[in-house]
């Protein structure tokens, strides 16, 4: 996989991504600060700063209009500001929340007016004037329903989805069909969650998780908008705070110094180790070739499938995406393949008879960028004719054919 280190303009811990679209992206951090990207991530500028304090979460609902929650301390007692911004960041409003001593982990609006926050201290909050004032939201009476709301985020206008938990404790799911006006307690388990993934327009996954490794982490998804959930342990231990689905089969979630990622709808997991092992907070994949990841020390992970989306100095990234014709050709047992990659990452050449079976995987694994080739030896049960080779790497396919003599 092609994950790529980048230093911000800061030094301290990035926590928080908010993508907007696929090029305005916002990131925060420890003190306050939010950076900002208008060219997906090419520069970034500095928007806000607040000496002990953190960014614990940023929303916005177009370009200009936006809000964060800026949550630090005085020494004595925690505070909570709502930041909010009608000019894309360029400056920001800031408001303090009370009651004190309340930590604010989630906003989310609906609209420029509607919105909702969630926090400890049985802390699950509407708005219906842009944040000036805020009220308990409604909820059921289950005994887990008042813990502590960790993320909150719509599917659409109607149905909302949060999730939460304390750590040793407990997690809960909640769900709402109404823009928020009532909330269903779904489901309750050992561990909390930190984030969510929407699949598509009804379903939604996220994962227990444990601090202390002493449980495994489980997996919740609901397919029929929260009506539903069902839920299976997988063999990983440890925190996943951040979530986002790079396709619609494929999700991933940052998981402490590694990667945690599924290829099968959220089924069968996998890890891979993040550059350098640095800790990783949160992940955002704005399309299925361009993803995002904050980390420690003001680090920015990138994973791009397409070259030269991302150029930074003393970098060079190979332009061809290349499959060359196969050598010699036609051929009666042995031949050679070359391919240039433009990036890193997990690459396959498939055969191909005639009528479109797949006959053989010529190559499959994780390659450098670059030019690589392989000696390939035709099987013996196979035919004479013409067969067609095919390179996949992410998104981008080429295909060539071959002639076969025995």
């Amino acid at each position: 996989f092609n994950w790529q280190k980048y230093k911000s303009p800061v030094d301290e811990t990035l926590k928080q991504i908010f993508v907007l679209d696929s090029l305005n992206i916002w990131i925060g951090g420890d003190s306050s600060y939010i950076l900002y990207s208008s060219d997906k991530g090419t520069t970034w500028e500095i928007q806000n700063y607040n000496a002990n304090f953190e960014i614990t979460d940023i929303f916005f609902i177009n370009k200009n209009r936006g809000w964060a929650i800026e949550n630090g301390s005085n020494g004595i007692t925690v505070l909570n500001n709502i930041l909010s911004t009608t000019n894309g960041g360029k400056s920001w409003s800031r408001k303090r929340f009370r009651p004190d001593d309340v930590t604010l982990y989630s906003i989310c609006f609906t609209d420029s007016i509607t919105g909702f926050i969630g926090g400890d201290q049985n802390m699950f909050h509407y708005t219906i004037d842009a944040g000036e004032n805020w009220l308990p939201v409604q909820r059921d009476t289950s005994i887990f329903s008042q813990y502590p709301v960790r993320k909150i985020r719509f599917i659409n206008k109607n149905y909302g989805f949060a999730v939460g938990g304390y750590f040793d404790f407990g997690g809960v799911l909640w769900h709402c069909s109404n823009g928020g006006q009532i909330w269903s307690t779904d489901s309750a388990y050992a561990d909390p969650f930190f984030d969510m993934v929407f699949l598509d327009s009804t379903s939604v996954l996220t994962i227990a998780s444990d601090i202390e490794r002493s449980y495994p982490n489980a997996v919740f998804k609901t397919i029929n908008l929260g009506s539903t959930w069902t839920f299976f342990e997988i063999p990983f231990y440890g925190v996943i705070r951040g979530m986002s689905k790079r396709t619609v089969n494929e999700i991933w979630g940052t998981f402490q110094n590694e990667f945690i990622y599924s290829k099968d709808f959220g089924y069968n997991w996998e890890t891979i180790s993040t550059p350098d092992n640095i800790m990783v907070y949160d992940i955002e994949f704005i399309d299925s070739t361009f993803g995002i990841a904050v980390a420690d020390s003001g680090l920015i992970l990138y994973y791009n499938l397409l070259p030269n989306t991302i150029l930074r100095e003393g970098e060079h990234i190979l332009e061809d995406f290349e499959l060359f014709q196969n050598f010699p050709n036609p051929f009666n047992n042995s031949t050679n393949i070359k391919w240039n990659s433009p990036v890193s990452g997990f690459q396959t050449i498939k055969l191909f008879n005639s009528l479109g079976q797949k006959i053989d995987t010529i190559a499959e694994g994780y390659f450098n960028s670059g030019s690589h080739s392989i000696s390939y030896i035709m099987k013996n049960s196979l035919p004479s004719g013409v067969y067609y080779y095919q390179l996949k790497i992410g998104e981008r396919v080429k295909t060539k054919s071959m002639i076969y003599l025995k």
